[in-house]
C-alpha cells in the first residue's frame, strides 16, 4: 500500500495551511507521463487549457528534468525483469524517449510498451487503452468501473479490451475494426447514390432507353448505304462507344474522389483546436454547475483527434490509386477524341442525307444515355454487394466471438469469485459482472459488453470508488490465476470520498493481493489506523513540494 500524503497536522495553527496543492497527484500523472501520457496534464490545467503553470512548466524543461520509471515483476526479487523507462520534456534532438536505454520513435511508444510488458503486438487494443484501468486519474476512469475509454471509445474498441482483459483470444479485432471503418464509407457512397437514382427507377430508364434505341438502329438500317460507309461509321460508333464506356469511368472516379475528400473534410472540421477558448469557458461553466466534475480537456482533445487522424488517413488513403486511375483515362479519352474527330470528317466527305445524320445523332445520344444509366446502376449494384459482402465478413467474425461465450461467461464467473468476495468485505455486498452479447441499434453488428451490477441498486460517489478499486484488486488476483499478462500496480485519485472503514478494509485487500496500489491522500482523510510509516512512500508539505519550487 502506498500512500502520498501531506505532512498538514489538524493541530497545525495555521488556518490557511492546506495539504492541496503540493504535488500529489502529479506523482500519478508523471507514472501516467513515462507510460505515454501527454506532458501538458503536469502543468496545464485540466478545465482551462489557457491556465497553464508556467513556473512548473520552465522548471521542467529549463532543468531539463528527466523522469525515470522502473518496472519490475517482482519487487521483492531484485533478479526479476526489469524494464526502465526514460522520458523528458524537451523536444527535437534534446528530446528524451527511452525504453531500457534504447531510443523509441514517439509513434512506436505505445507499440513498444505493449510488446515489452503484454508481449501483445495487435494493433488493439492499444497501450494507451490497456494502461487505463490501472491509472485512474481522470474523469471516465474514476468514475466508471468498465468503460475506461470514456465516451470517445467505439464499440469494437470496448470489444477488443473486455476479451483481452479475460484472457480470451480474438485474432480478428483489427479486422472487424477496419470493416467497419469500411462499411461507414461504402454506406455514405451508397445512401448518396440511391438518393439520386433507386435500383428500379434505374432499370426502368434503360428500358425506355432501349426500346428507343432498337427503333432508331431499325430506322437506320433502312438507309441504302456503302460499305466503306458502312466500316467507317461503325469505327466511330465503337470509338464513341468507347468514349462514352471512358466517360462513365470518369464520372464514377469522379464521384468516388469528391466523397473522399467531402468525408475528409467533415473529419478535418471536428478537429479539435486546443486552442479553442469558448470550449474551454464551456468546460469551465459546467465545472460551477457539477462542482465534481473532473473533466480532463486536453486528454480528451488529444484522444479525439488521435481517432479523427486516423480515420482521414483510413479513408484518403484510396486518393493515390484512383488520381492515377483518372489520369490514365483522361489520357485515353484524348487519343479517342482524336479519332472520332478524324472519322467524323471522313464520313462527311460521303455522299449522306440529312435525315440519317440525325438518325445516327440520336442514336449516339441514346447509347451515351444509355452508358450513363447502366454505369450508374452498375456503381449502385456494386456499392450494395460491397456492403452485402461487409456485412458477411462481420457476421462471420460476430459468429465466431460468440461461439466463445461459454469460455467468456466461464472467465467471468472466476472473476466474480474475486470481485463479489473483495466487495462484501467492504460493504456486506456482493458485485458482479456480467457479459452480453449485444446487437448494436439499426444495425446487424453485435459486440460484447460488460457491466457491474449490485443487489442493491445504484451506489453513491463514495461507494462507486470501493467499487471500483475491489473491481481493480479482483482483476489482478484473476488475471495471475488464470496466467493473463496485466499491470500489478493500480493509481487511484480522490479517494477522499471513501469512508475511512472502507479505506481500511481496501489497505486490508490490498495487503492480501499481488499488487502495488498507490494513492495520493489528504492526511486529515486517513484513518488513524492505517496512518503508519509502512503505508506512506511520500510526504509532501507547503514548504516541501514535489518539484520544491
Amino acid at each position: 500500500m502506498n500512500f502520498i500524503v501531506d505532512e498538514t497536522k489538524p493541530s497545525d495553527s495555521n488556518e490557511k495551511k492546506t495539504g492541496n496543492n503540493i504535488g500529489k497527484t502529479t506523482v500519478l500523472r508523471l507514472i501516467n507521463f513515462c507510460l505515454g501520457g501527454s506532458e501538458k496534464s503536469i502543468y496545464q490545467s485540466k478545465e482551462f487549457k489557457n491556465n497553464v503553470n508556467e513556473s512548473v512548466k520552465s522548471f521542467l524543461t529549463e532543468q531539463k528534468v528527466k523522469v525515470t520509471l522502473k518496472l519490475q515483476e517482482d519487487l521483492e526479487n531484485p533478479l526479476s525483469r526489469q524494464l526502465t523507462i526514460c522520458r523528458n520534456f524537451l523536444s527535437g534532438s534534446k528530446k528524451i524517449l527511452e525504453i531500457d536505454a534504447k531510443p523509441v520513435l514517439a509513434k512506436n511508444f505505445d507499440m513498444e510498451l505493449k510488446k515489452s510488458i503484454f508481449g501483445f503486438e495487435e494493433a488493439k487494443p492499444t497501450f494507451k487503452q490497456l494502461k487505463a484501468k490501472n491509472i485512474r486519474d481522470e474523469a471516465e476512469r474514476l468514475e466508471n468501473t468498465v468503460r475506461v475509454l470514456g465516451n470517445f471509445g467505439k464499440l469494437e474498441e470496448y470489444e477488443a479490451l473486455y476479451l483481452f482483459w479475460l484472457g480470451v483470444d480474438y485474432p480478428d479485432a483489427e479486422k472487424k475494426r477496419l470493416l467497419l471503418e469500411e462499411r461507414g464509407l461504402e454506406e455514405k457512397l451508397y445512401n448518396r447514390l440511391f438518393n439520386e437514382n433507386s435500383e428500379s427507377k434505374l432499370k426502368q430508364f434503360l428500358k425506355i432507353i432501349e426500346h428507343d434505341i432498337d427503333v432508331l438502329e431499325s430506322k437506320k438500317n433502312s438507309f441504302n448505304i456503302n460499305e466503306e460507309y458502312e466500316s467507317d461509321l461503325d469505327s466511330l460508333n465503337k470509338v464513341r462507344a468507347n468514349l462514352n464506356s471512358f466517360y462513365s469511368k470518369q464520372s464514377q472516379l469522379d464521384l468516388r474522389r469528391e466523397l473522399i475528400e467531402e468525408s475528409y473534410s467533415e473529419l478535418k472540421k471536428s478537429l479539435v483546436d486546443s486552442q479553442a477558448g469558448l470550449l474551454a469557458e464551456l468546460y469551465a461553466q459546467a465545472n460551477v454547475f457539477l462542482p465534481n466534475l473532473q473533466k480532463t480537456y486536453d486528454e480528451t482533445v488529444a484522444f479525439h483527434n488521435q481517432m479523427v487522424h486516423e480515420k482521414m488517413h483510413f479513408i484518403a488513403d484510396e486518393l493515390p490509386t484512383i488520381d492515377a486511375q483518372l489520369i490514365k483515362l483522361n489520357s485515353e479519352i484524348q487519343n479517342s477524341l482524336t479519332e472520332e474527330k478524324r472519322l467524323v470528317a471522313q464520313l462527311q466527305k460521303s455522299d449522306t442525307v440529312d435525315e440519317l445524320q440525325e438518325v445516327i445523332a440520336q442514336l449516339n445520344g441514346k447509347y451515351e444515355q444509355k452508358g450513363r444509366f447502366e454505369e450508374k446502376l452498375e456503381q449502385l449494384l456494386a456499392s450494395k454487394d460491397t456492403l452485402t459482402n461487409i456485412d458477411s465478413q462481420l457476421a462471420s467474425i460476430d459468429k465466431s466471438i460468440y461461439e466463445l461465450d461459454e469460455l467468456i461467461q466461464d472467465r467471468v464467473s472466476t472473476f466474480n469469485m474475486f470481485f463479489s468476495e473483495i466487495s462484501n468485505n467492504l460493504y456486506g455486498e456482493k458485485f458482479a459482472m456480467s457479459a452480453t452479447f449485444e446487437q448494436k441499434k439499426n444495425t446487424e453488428q453485435h459486440f460484447y459488453k460488460l457491466y457491474i451490477d449490485s443487489l442493491d441498486g445504484q451506489t453513491g460517489t463514495g461507494k462507486k470508488k470501493g467499487e471500483i478499486a475491489a473491481f481493480d484488486i479482483a482483476y489482478v488476483k484473476f488475471a495471475e490465476q488464470l496466467g493473463i499478462k496485466c499491470l500489478h500496480f493500480i493509481l487511484h485519485d480522490q479517494m477522499e470520498v471513501v469512508d475511512d472503514n472502507q479505506i481500511e478494509g481496501l489497505v486490508r485487500e490490498v495487503v492480501s493481493a499481488n499488487c502495488q496500489f498507490v494513492v495520493p491522500i489528504l492526511r486529515d482523510k486517513l484513518p488513524a489506523s492505517i496512518d503508519k510509516p509502512e503505508y506512506q512512500v511520500l510526504s509532501l508539505s507547503q514548504e516541501s513540494k514535489l518539484f520544491m519550487i
